[in-house]
Order: structure tokens, then sequence, then C-alpha cells
């Protein structure tokens, strides 16, 4: 991926931010808030009240529940009224977190978390906060995916890179005298292979396509040739074997690639024997 984006063919960009735990690199975390004075998971975030007709004040854990018509209503525990309009009897001061556990208070909890895969438990300090990428072809590498010079530019670097040597968009005359172009031309020994990539196409097309190159490979007797595409279909790939042709395709890129090195290692070895 790291090549793709250095070529420009691929985008990146930061999706989301996720929680890892320092110990075992996962990212099944639990955020607990915890209360700074005992440590209690029993923290929570609950409001200020003023009751306003008696003057008391306090959280409203503090204030008496009691069930009412199917709902609940709040009682003053100092005055034991039951608080009825907000802005009228009594109104809302602000927000804080109260340990149930321990009755501290808070404008914050202590903030830790805990790995569900290895249960290590971690704050903020030691936590790692890994980024999340998403990734975009760009318009640059989708004219090069139409064009089908992606997959060839991978093909010629494959080879490449396993130290064969390759031209690109050769061109060579057959023993009718005709100028033929190859997308690849990899020279072994003596031997010549030559490799032609095609974008998948209907079957119908792609058999024609492929009559057309098995007309340019019958003019090169002594060079082997492989037939690079997508995917074909039963009736492709028999054409391809009556004529001699090596056909290649496969699900992904890394599996065409993995069969085009595999062909042109048994070419070489067999020139060798």
């Amino acid at each position: 991926m790291k090549t793709l984006i250095e070529l420009g063919l691929v985008e990146e960009k930061i999706l989301d931010r996720v929680i890892e735990c320092p110990s075992c690199g996962k990212i099944h975390v639990s955020t607990r808030f915890k209360c700074p004075s005992c440590g209690s998971i029993n923290m929570v975030r609950t409001e200020i009240i003023q009751h306003i007709t008696c003057g008391f004040v306090d959280t409203k854990l503090k204030f008496i529940r009691r069930l009412k018509g199917g709902g609940e209503e709040l009682i003053c525990p100092n005055c034991k009224i039951a608080l009825r309009e907000e802005g009228i009897d009594y109104r809302i001061l602000g927000e804080i977190f109260e340990c149930i556990d321990c009755g501290r208070r808070a404008d914050r909890p202590r903030i830790e978390f805990k790995c569900r895969n290895c249960l290590h438990e971690f704050d903020i300090t030691t936590a790692k906060y890994r980024a999340v990428y998403m990734y975009r072809t760009t318009d640059y590498g989708i004219k090069l995916l139409q064009s089908g010079n992606l997959i060839r530019n991978l093909i010629l670097l494959s080879l490449t890179s396993k130290g064969f040597r390759v031209e690109r968009n050769a061109t060579l005359k057959g023993i009718s005298g005709v100028n033929h172009r190859f997308d690849i031309i990899v020279r072994s020994g003596k031997s010549l292979i030559g490799v032609d990539y095609r974008p998948v196409s209907s079957a119908e097309s792609q058999i024609t396509d492929l009559l057309a190159h098995i007309a340019k490979f019958m003019d090169f007797p002594g060079i082997k040739y492989i037939y690079v595409t997508d995917s074909s279909s039963e009736s492709v790939r028999k054409v391809a074997s009556s004529q001699g042709v090596n056909l290649v395709s496969g699900k992904s890129i890394t599996e065409i690639l993995s069969q085009i090195l595999e062909l042109v290692k048994r070419f070489r070895e067999e020139e060798k024997t």
C-alpha cells in the first residue's frame, strides 16, 4: 500500500482513531469513569438541583424518587414537597460527577481503560491512540486501472524485481515481415517471452481479442507467449489451450503475478535442459 501511495495511485486519509491496549495491541477496550477518591467505577454524571420553594440545593441523586402515574417524580429531601416544573419551583444549576459508593463529587472522573482481551488496565498516559485509515483510488489511479496500464506496470515491476531483463512496449518483426507490439518482452538467454495484458471483457469480445493475439503469436514460432486477463471463461481457456497460448487469470493481482512468475521461471528452466 505504501508503494501505491508513493506512486500517486492511492490516497490515504485518517478516518478515525481508536484506543489500543499497550500490552497486547488489541482494540477491544472498555472505557471506565472512576472515582478520583476511592477508585470505584460507580461514578455517574448527575444534575445539581435547587428547590426554589425551600432553597435546598443538592444533586439529583439525593432527591427522593417516587412512582406516580406510570412515571417518576422527585421529592425534595428537605421539605418533602414534590418537584413540579423546571423554572417554576425548581431549577437545574449544572452537572457534576458523583460517586455512588463514597459520595465524592468532581467536575470530571478519572478516565481509565480495561482491555477485554488480556484484562490489562491502563490510563490515557499509557494508552495507544491508533489511527484508522481509509484509502481511495486517485483519479490518476482510476485512469491507469481503466487503461490496464496499472496492471502492466505491476507485472513489469514484479519481473524486474526477480532479476529478469524486460522491455516495455517492445516491437518485434515476425516471420511475415509485419511488426507486432508486445506489452512486455522478457529476455531469458536466447529465448523471448511475450506478455500481453487485456482488461476483462465479455466472453465473445475476449475470444475475438484472444484470436487476434494468437495470430500475432503464430508469427513468432520460437517465442513463448503469455496472455493475461483479469478473468476468463471456459471457452476462452479452451481456445488458448488449443493454440498453445499460456493463459493467466486470477481473482487478485497477487494471484496473477504469481502465475506469471512461475511461468517465466519454468520457461527459463526448460531452456537450460
